[in-house]
């Protein structure tokens, strides 16, 4: 057996020890980091503490993640541009990639993509 694995009792058991002996400091360190602790209601200060800095950060990061990712061809259309075109600047999703037409694409279309893209980029320096 390892070092490492005979170490992980002890570390474990050393760490339920501290998380008992000082939990109401633990417990209490946890509520005010939660934003929950002395404020005028439970949910004033929930959404002043952690769901206040999840709303303002998370779900706008996620909102331009997912707005950066959607189809080119048109604002409205929302589906996820998962297929580059002209050589990578655009992301398109299926329906409008001028190469697959509305189809997923296949093991034959792929190879002849591939082909063209070769030929394409055969004699230029990378």
């Amino acid at each position: 057996m390892s070092r490492a694995r005979w170490m992980t009792l002890p570390v474990v058991a050393v760490a339920a020890v501290a998380l008992a002996t000082w939990w109401p400091h633990v417990r209490n360190e946890f509520f005010v980091l939660l934003g929950s602790r002395n404020e005028a209601g439970g949910w004033y200060g929930f959404n002043s503490g952690a769901a206040g800095a999840f709303y303002m950060s998370v779900v706008p990061a996620a909102l331009i993640f997912y707005w950066h990712r959607t189809c080119h061809n048109s604002p409205w259309c929302l589906r996820l541009g998962k297929y580059e075109a002209a050589g990578g600047v655009f992301r398109l999703c299926r329906h409008h990639h001028p190469d697959l037409a509305g189809k997923r694409p296949r093991g034959d279309l792929i190879a002849r993509m591939h082909r063209e893209h070769q030929e394409r980029t055969a004699g230029k320096p990378s």
